[in-house]
């Protein structure tokens, strides 16, 4: 790790050129500033100088998140910062020199290349010196030689690591695309194996072959152009990232969900859930479950068999409650508490209807389940009780900054869990303030009001005897009858299939009421 607080004696880089590089980097997020956060550094001040190896960090972990293009795209906006200190100058060098620049002979276009090359590599020099201080290893800078007509070799050292060669390659084609390019195109041939690099050094060789060329666009047009194409090849970058990202966020959120109510967790990976400590306060219904003489039946079973078995309901209890709409709360123990009504609700009715349902199909889940176990050796299989209650509730985070849960509390989770208790083994017992909106779905047996300590009413309960038989018109087991009829009879004539596309619809409605019957 770059020690930022000792660098007396070190290569360092002005506050000035830390900020830049952070601003060129807006389109990624936050990851430079993660960087320097990681060293211990806050905020960036411009007057002050910083170890050169924290540039050289950034560059790092932008290109191992985007590759080389990323770099390439932070050193054209680099450019745009350097803008007065060498593109500026170097655009009004060349418009100076465009007579020669655009000339048809080649040996005057060629010394007019030479000419606005030398200024801008010169200016180049000044600048990277200007931003570099402490113990110098080397001469940092450019420096350039002419291989032949329009052939350059340029060599750059800088305040830099040698995987930040993209970088550089990015600030100076965006000045030269800008100051030449409506006169030239041309190849850079990045020379990797003359490439130097030491402590607080790295130089790199290109060989730059230009060809005249001219352009119908600006030199401001071109470099736009160019830009375009690079951002394009960056976005794409970033968008796969970003779905790979997605693709772990939603294999983490799958996880998580095992833990937290999936309405929570899904709010959560949206950015759509407070995590402050505040509760509400909501008509809820509330569900306990629990397994009747649980330590009893469990002492007859080997750990792992007991593992096994009540690994198998709750899993099959929670996916009737996900199914229904539940917000499961916690297990405890043997028992089960879940809740309707938040984060998500359909009103008071529907929360309450929608909860006995989810009972109803766990009762008759359990019958199979028994049934299932037994076949497997298990004598004695559990007996499930079950508690449903209608009322106001406390419901939100609780808890402490450091550790939430998201629960509810209040009197009527109390009486629940007391309706639970009082329930007939595979029975389910609940409120009047439950029944009163479910009198359509159910038969039930009025059981012995209940009277608790700190709740003034007293608590009407309901048994539930079965799911009330469906009355079926006279019409609708006529159509059943008919349907029957043409599956006996083999004829393919048009009518006879159009009219039992027809009756097909009706009869599917009339056997999944069929199933409700007792």
């Amino acid at each position: 790790m770059v020690d930022a607080k000792n660098y007396k004696n070190n290569v360092t880089i002005s506050g000035t050129v830390l900020l830049s590089t952070i601003k060129t980097m807006d389109t990624l997020g936050p990851i430079g500033q993660e960087v320097l956060n990681s060293h211990g550094i806050k905020e960036i001040v411009e007057s002050e100088q910083y170890p050169y190896e924290l540039r050289s960090v950034i560059h790092k972990a932008v290109l191992d998140k985007y590759g080389e293009v990323a770099l390439i795209a932070i050193g054209f906006n680099n450019a745009e910062l350097l803008h007065d200190l060498m593109g500026g100058p170097t655009i009004e060098y060349s418009k100076k020199n465009s007579e020669g620049l655009l000339s048809s002979d080649i040996d005057k276009n060629e010394k007019s290349l030479h000419e606005v090359l030398e200024f801008f590599f010169d200016k180049g020099d000044t600048v990277i010196k200007q931003f570099t201080s402490g113990v110098r290893v080397v001469e940092y800078g450019n420096t350039w030689e002419k291989l032949d007509k329009f052939v350059y070799r340029l060599k750059c050292t800088m305040a830099l690591e040698a995987h930040s060669e993209p970088f550089i390659r990015g600030v100076q084609n965006a000045q030269l695309f800008q100051s030449l390019g409506k006169y030239f195109r041309w190849n850079r041939e990045f020379e990797t194996d003359k490439t130097e690099s030491g402590y607080g050094y790295s130089s790199w060789f290109w060989t730059l072959r230009f060809t005249p060329e001219k352009s119908q666009l600006s030199g401001l047009e071109i470099l736009n152009e160019k830009k375009n194409e690079i951002n394009s090849k960056l976005m794409q970058v970033v968008l796969a990232d970003a779905f790979n990202q997605n693709k772990k966020m939603e294999r983490l959120s799958s996880q998580l969900a095992k833990y937290i109510p999936p309405q929570i967790n899904e709010a959560l990976f949206k950015g759509d859930y407070n995590t402050e400590i505040t509760t509400r306060r909501k008509k809820l219904t509330i569900f306990f479950s629990d397994i009747k003489n649980f330590t009893s039946t469990s002492e007859g079973l080997q750990p792992e068999d007991l593992t096994k078995y009540l690994n198998e309901y709750f899993s099959e209890m929670t996916t009737i409650a996900l199914e229904c709409g539940a917000t499961i709360d916690k297990y405890i123990g043997d028992a089960m508490m879940v809740f309707f009504g938040d984060p998500e609700s359909e009103g008071e009715r529907e929360d309450a209807r929608a909860c006995v349902e989810m009972a109803l199909k766990m009762q008759e889940r359990m019958t199979q389940l028994q049934e299932k176990w037994g076949n497997e050796g298990f004598s004695d299989p559990f007996q499930v009780r079950i508690g449903v209650n209608t009322g106001y509730c406390n419901v939100g985070n609780f808890g402490s900054e450091q550790r939430l849960t998201y629960t509810i509390i209040g009197g009527e989770v109390n009486v629940a869990q007391r309706l639970e208790s009082n329930a007939d083994a595979n029975g389910i017992l609940m409120s009047y303030e439950t029944y009163a909106h479910v009198q359509d779905m159910v038969e039930v047996e009025e059981r012995e009001a209940l009277k608790m300590k700190g709740i003034q009413r007293d608590i009407k309960s309901f048994a539930i005897l079965s799911r009330k038989n469906i009355n079926i018109s006279v019409d609708e087991t006529k159509l059943y009858v008919e349907e029957k009829q043409f599956e006996r009879s083999k004829k393919h004539d048009d009518s006879l299939e159009n009219r039992l596309a027809k009756v097909e619809k009706k009869v599917d409605l009339i056997l999944n009421k069929l199933d409700h019957v007792d």
